[in-house]
């Protein structure tokens, strides 16, 4: 399998929040929480200022 890792586009940041969305586990049987609970303080770190903390 082949693959190219690059730096995100500034066109592509919106989609941080989708990917966050569909990482979140959700056991079976539970209901799928709202979209909105991705805005939440504590999930947003992980999008927030993606791609500018330094190395």
């Amino acid at each position: 399998m082949n693959y190219r890792i690059r730096e995100i586009k500034s066109t592509e940041y919106d989609i941080l929040n989708d990917f966050l969305y569909e990482a979140i586990f959700i056991p079976e049987g539970v209901d799928v929480p709202p979209k909105s609970i991705i805005l939440n303080d504590d999930l947003q770190v992980y999008v927030k200022d993606f791609g500018n903390q330094k190395r």
